[in-house]
């Protein structure tokens, strides 16, 4: 007789391992991540070579524009007295270039008998925007080199995780240069022959100095480089949301539109301002207002559709009580009552007419309905508005008299800007003439006879223009008319692009 099956012996487990227990005996296991801060395991986990990678570009901008605005020696710096070093002309030049992300330059002297100091509020946009065109670039190769790695579209959590890393970076990089940047130096009478003990006795003792506003630059540039990361990182999250609402797509698609064509109408516009300071301007000045291309065709661009331009001198808060201002220190000129400007101004009502016809051909090519040409109007008005009130220049100027003199304490403010009502009101009345009139009459110049809808081929109404009747050829049964907006089947995956692009 067989022995009955038995069942099968298995071998015992393996002992488990030892825990490692921490260099303090507790006996706990040690776990790395789980002794370091939440905030520290972010910093140090995340990869923040795409950001730091971004920020090189931009930073590069500001130091060219600095060593171009240090290499020569200004007239001022060439006359009688000492030219500072090179080093302390980078240093300064590197303080101004810090305005492009809208840092404050102050200039001051001190001198036995007072001092006096100065604000200069004025944003280089050419500076900017090759800031702004740098990162940018440098945002696209990281989004794609790590599509190209991975095959994943980002989601809206690691956009803004990419976002919050370039903020970081390039407002460090902002305060770096903020802290280097400004420069200390006493001119000195080597010209006229005098060592530095006879040059402080017969010159006196007198220190220039400037710096920068570093922490308005911090703030600027971690809010307009988080915004512009999350827009490059986050394209396909933004595109799937704007894919799911149709109001939201409609707005979208108003933006693209809309930055388009405001990119154009101030390039048109930079153009037309450099022509203007090339003619009329010295030769010296010409290469100055190269970094402020952008300022003047903003301000022409402004005159020309109606805004009012406005130039004033003040008295700051705080001055002398005795100083009364004088009723001629406010200055308005406008395309309908230049004043003492002359009536040359009037020839920037060109540009305004450029820029709504630019405006009113993008919305005729991308085929826009009236809601959303409304919209197309609106968002145009308001950007077009913001980005006028840059370009405006405030100067402060506080002066303070030492012993040899009366002591007291005077401070004077000069502004020159677009009054900000008369803009908004100008660029609506001129973004609904771009938006809303300019297609129709462009659509009924290529408008052709169609086929009416409800008549078939043969009957009555169904012939062209010279009255020979329509043959159609039937290719289906199937509706050949397609929808205004492709719609997934099945709720099945659908390129969320088609919605920004031109049918």
């Amino acid at each position: 007789m067989p022995p009955p099956d038995l069942p099968p012996v298995l071998p015992p487990p393996p002992p488990e391992p030892p825990s490692v227990a921490g260099s303090w005996g507790a006996g706990r296991p040690y776990d790395p991540a789980g002794s370091r801060p939440a905030a520290l395991a972010w910093l140090t986990g995340a990869d923040w070579r795409p950001a730091l990678r971004a920020v090189v570009a931009p930073t590069a901008v500001l130091l060219l524009a600095a060593l171009i605005a240090a290499v020569p020696e200004s007239a001022y710096y060439s006359g009688a007295f000492d030219a500072p070093s090179f080093g302390k002309r980078l240093g300064s030049s590197l303080a101004m270039a810090l305005g492009a992300l809208g840092a404050p330059y102050r200039l001051g002297f001190e001198t036995t008998e007072g001092g006096s100091s100065s604000v200069f509020r004025a944003l280089p946009m050419t500076v900017t925007a090759l800031w702004l065109f740098a990162l940018w670039l440098g945002l696209r190769v990281g989004a794609r080199r790590r599509q190209q790695r991975t095959g994943e579209q980002q989601t809206r959590r690691q956009a803004a995780g990419e976002a919050v890393r370039t903020a970081v970076a390039t407002a460090a990089v902002t305060l770096l240069l903020g802290l280097v940047g400004g420069a200390d130096w006493h001119p000195g009478g080597a010209r006229f022959g005098l060592d530095s003990d006879a040059s402080a006795r017969f010159l006196g003792r007198t220190t220039y100095s400037s710096s920068a506003g570093w922490w308005e630059a911090v703030a600027w540039t971690a809010l307009l480089a988080g915004l512009l990361a999350f827009a490059v990182h986050g394209t396909d999250a933004l595109r799937w949301a704007a894919w799911r609402n149709r109001a939201v797509r409609g707005w979208a698609v108003a933006g693209l539109a809309a930055g388009r064509a405001l990119a154009v109408s101030v390039a048109l516009a930079s153009a037309a301002g450099f022509v203007v300071v090339a003619v009329r301007v010295d030769g010296d000045l010409t290469g100055a207002a190269v970094a402020f291309l952008p300022n003047l065709g903003l301000l022409l661009l402004g005159v020309g559709s109606g805004a009012t331009f406005r130039v004033s001198s003040s008295i700051a808060p705080g001055g002398a009580p005795d100083w009364q201002p004088d009723p001629r220190a406010v200055h308005e000129y406008s395309f309908f009552d230049p004043h003492a400007a002359g009536s040359d101004w009037r020839w920037s009502a060109l540009l305004a007419l450029v820029s709504a016809a630019v405006l009113g051909w993008t919305a005729y090519r991308r085929r826009l309905d009236p809601a959303d040409r409304l919209r197309l109007a609106a968002v145009y008005a308001v950007g077009l508005s913001l980005l006028m009130l840059v370009p405006g220049a405030l100067v402060s100027t506080e002066s303070v008299l030492g012993p040899l003199g009366r002591s007291r304490e005077s401070g004077l403010e000069d502004s020159l800007a677009l009054v900000p009502w008369t803009l908004l009101v100008a660029n609506a009345v001129w973004a609904a003439v771009g938006a809303l009139a300019v297609p129709p009459l462009l659509a009924a110049r290529d408008r052709r006879p169609a086929l009416p809808a409800d008549r078939g081929p043969g009957e009555p109404g169904a012939e062209s223009a010279g009255g020979t009747p329509v043959v159609l050829e039937v290719v289906g049964s199937e509706d050949g008319r397609r929808p205004a907006w492709p719609e997934p089947e099945d709720d099945g995956p659908v390129d969320p692009s088609v919605w920004s692009r031109r049918p």
